[in-house]
């Protein structure tokens, strides 16, 4: 039993999280091996000191503490990182045959086996930390060498830990989150659905593409800090900002066509459905709107926020031509990003507004009701 339990757990665990992050060891792996056998100092070197200009990286672990507190910080990471799909894969329903037939071992049997998936998953980390030490002890540094080891070997006993802990834990159903709970008697319009999905299950998601707009606001007003009054910039930052939220557009398709492809039956003209959605986007912009009428006159705002819900439009009814990948949405995204910034420097941004409007109003009544596809 004990030899079954340890080959199942390799094969779900530790195959399975080689096979997920391959391509992140590898890079790490060739960048090291680069830096420690490749690099080529400057300046004159005795042939006596290469070797230590050559292993500089790998002694400076040893003898280091900054460097050594560093390192110690990226095996923490890779520790959780670790962590974080192993117990993601517990939770899979393939995976529930561990809780009625693994859990049957003694406490001991299970925590010498989740060790070994452990030490087996950290074996890229104890290799460099080995090969490190090795170096430490030639050249004398003892004390941080196996300070070192010991914290690797803790961060192994700790993951042990948690996997035996999670394993022995008893499935409870999870409670609702804090916008269900406050929400629960609202009135919810079937039109702004995906923006309580969104907070309520896409939060992490919503946080990167705010981060994102903020990094594509600041750059523009960087690279063109001598125009900081030009309306063509305004309209160009408005661009950054809707290409900022594509994914959460692209998403608002995916969502639709799961949960509410039954609205076609409903009755509602094609016209409503097509302005209604972007309540959805009322919502998920309201940052960057509350930030453009604070910032600009009410009229520019003004321009400057048609401009961008008709982009969004145009984005949102692209993805129904023929039942649009994120790949070649993306590429469409990226060719009208470029067409839109020679209509804004040339000075005809303005006339994007009824042309994106007039053509994805277009494409919306072509495709609404094809093959029962619901942007």
């Amino acid at each position: 039993m004990s030899l079954l339990s340890n080959t199942a757990l390799k094969k779900i665990f530790v195959a399975g999280f080689y096979r997920t992050h391959a391509g992140m060891l590898v890079f790490i792996f060739m960048m090291l091996i680069s830096y420690c056998l490749f690099i080529n100092t400057l300046g004159t070197v005795r042939p006596d000191q290469i070797d230590f200009w050559q292993f500089f990286f790998t002694i400076s672990l040893v003898s280091n503490p900054l460097m050594m507190t560093f390192y110690l910080i990226g095996s923490s990471l890779y520790t959780y990182k670790s962590l974080k799909y192993v117990l993601s894969q517990l939770v899979l329903p393939q995976q529930e045959f561990l809780y009625y037939s693994f859990t049957s071992s003694t406490k001991k049997q299970q925590f010498m086996a989740w060790c070994v998936v452990q030490v087996y998953i950290f074996i890229p980390v104890l290799c460099y930390t080995l090969y490190a030490i090795s170096i430490g002890i030639v050249f004398g540094y003892y004390l941080i060498s196996i300070g070192i080891l010991l914290f690797q070997l803790l961060l192994v006993l700790a993951g042990t830990y948690i996997c035996l802990k999670e394993n022995n834990r008893l499935i409870v159903a999870n409670k609702p989150s804090w916008l269900i709970r406050i929400s629960r008697k609202w009135s919810k319009p079937v039109f702004l659905l995906y923006s309580f999905q969104v907070f309520n299950q896409s939060k992490l998601a919503y946080a990167l593409t705010k981060l994102l707009s903020w990094v594509l606001i600041s750059s523009v007003f960087v690279v063109f800090a001598d125009l900081k009054d030009d309306p063509r910039l305004l309209m160009l930052i408005t661009t950054c900002i809707v290409i900022a939220h594509v994914v959460l557009i692209y998403h608002e398709k995916i969502f639709n066509n799961r949960y509410l492809s039954f609205l076609p039956n409903f009755p509602f003209t094609t016209g409503k459905v097509f302005f209604s959605f972007c309540l959805n986007y009322l919502v998920l912009l309201l940052p960057e709107i509350c930030w453009i009428f604070s910032s600009f006159g009410i009229l520019v705002s003004l321009e400057l926020m048609v401009f961008a819900f008709s982009v969004i439009l145009l984005f949102r009814s692209l993805l129904m031509l023929n039942a649009m990948q994120v790949k070649q949405f993306l590429i469409w995204v990226f060719c009208l990003f470029f067409l839109f910034y020679l209509f804004i420097m040339f000075g005809f941004g303005l006339i994007l507004i009824p042309l994106n409007i007039i053509v994805a109003w277009v494409v919306f009544r072509r495709n609404y009701l094809n093959n029962s596809i619901l942007c």
